[in-house]
């Protein structure tokens, strides 16, 4: 029934995942020839596999090769045990997981202190290779990864449907990641997920989007992350939103937590398109964000709307300083029935800029798939971007040098 599966929604078989490369196997004879014969050919190609007697020591060159090494392990064939303690010597980096037949708590502690990423049984079993290795890898990467600066979270937010979030959300972005000093650029992610545009907003076809990171879960890394995303330059990627509608209360909250948080570490900026309509999972992604921008017009229905979506996000314990209201399509008129002064009262929140109303290029620059800027450099509405961004960027504590 709807509503009662959450992501991964997708049961993700053995042959859709791929084994680390230059994964290397050693076991003797009848274990070796048992796991080939569960195989594919596609993944057996995949392997190094080296069939190898328990008192053996390992062949020269086969460590330098691996990337991940699975060997089996007999606690009564003390020369299987030692060469564990060799590849803990001669590459100390090199994850390394132990096969055993029959294993005890006090045998599996032994080998996890000497460093052994994981344990799997005998006779070998594909899947459970698969995951270990994954694991193994994954655990490796993260250790030897360099500490980086994660990158401030916008939330983009709209106070109706129509106020112009999104292209306040892609331009914004593209600002963002265009600063001389940002080396990794920005990622705009469309978390729209009903009826979400952004990307066909500025010209990109996206063959994958979030949902194939949401369904990946635990498999999720940095490295899939950047095959999903699009580049729209090599100062902006984005997240599409899903080529179908997906009900709202199918997300899984942690696993979009991990795209956010993988995100951080990879670019200099994340932006968030967020949907109209809120749940827990919506919630929770505001509450990590580092800035909130509210996204009005200068009316009454979007003031009132807007009014009602601040007060439930500090009912969700949001602070008030992290909210900021970004006032769209403002006329340039003499006599206005409500200012931007007006808004900032209403809201009690600063309002950070009033960007100017210009439907006929923005409407061209999304006919085109470029940005406003690509259009008519000068424009009220570009410079209103500029603007906008070192306003952001300033308010999380970044310096812009654009």
């Amino acid at each position: 029934m709807m509503g009662e599966q959450q992501y991964p929604i997708e049961k993700q078989e053995r042959t859709q995942l791929r084994f680390p490369e230059r994964l290397t196997i050693v076991g003797s004879q009848p274990h070796i020839d048992r796991l080939v014969a569960n195989l594919s050919d596609e993944e057996r190609g995949e392997l190094s596999l080296t069939a190898l007697d328990l008192e053996a020591p390992l062949p020269d060159g086969i460590l330098e090769r691996a990337s991940c090494i699975v060997i089996e392990v007999d606690p009564a064939v003390r020369a299987s045990l030692d060469r564990i303690e060799v590849i803990a010597r001669k590459a100390p980096n090199l994850p390394r997981i132990a096969a055993l037949a029959n294993a005890d708590v006090s045998l599996i502690r032994t080998l996890i202190k000497q460093g052994v990423a994981d344990v799997v049984s005998l006779p070998f079993a594909p899947d459970e290779i698969l995951q270990a290795s994954i694991s193994a890898a994954e655990d490796e990467a993260r250790a030897s990864r360099k500490p980086v600066k994660e990158a401030p979270v916008i939330a983009v937010v709209r106070a109706v449907g129509g106020s112009g979030a999104t292209t306040i959300a892609t331009h914004l972005a593209d600002e963002l990641g265009r600063e001389k000093s940002s080396e990794r650029g920005a990622c705009l992610i469309d978390l729209d997920v009903q009826y979400g545009a952004a990307a066909s907003a500025i010209g990109l076809s996206p063959r994958r989007t979030l949902h194939d990171l949401l369904v990946a879960g635990d498999r999720m890394d940095a490295s899939f992350l950047r095959a999903i995303a699009l580049e729209k330059s090599p100062h902006l990627d984005v997240i599409a939103a899903p080529d179908e509608i997906v009900p709202l209360e199918t997300i899984e909250t942690d696993y979009l937590l991990k795209v956010i948080d993988i995100a951080k570490r990879e670019y200099d900026y994340v932006v968030l398109d967020m949907p109209s309509n809120w749940t827990s999972w919506n919630l929770s992604t505001v509450l990590a964000a580092d800035e909130i921008l509210m996204v009005v017009e200068l009316n009454i229905a979007s003031l009132r709307q807007a009014k009602r979506r601040i007060e439930l996000f500090r009912s969700f314990g949001v602070d008030p300083k992290r909210i900021s209201v970004v006032v769209n399509r403002v006329e340039k008129k003499l006599f206005r029935t409500i200012g931007l002064d007006d808004v900032a009262k209403t809201l009690n929140l600063d309002v950070l800029i009033g960007m100017t109303r210009e439907n006929e290029l923005l409407i061209t620059a999304q006919d085109q798939g470029q940005f406003a800027r690509q259009i008519q450099r000068k424009s009220k509405f570009a410079n209103d971007v500029v603007k906008l961004a070192d306003i952001v960027a300033g308010r999380c504590g970044q310096e812009r040098l654009s």
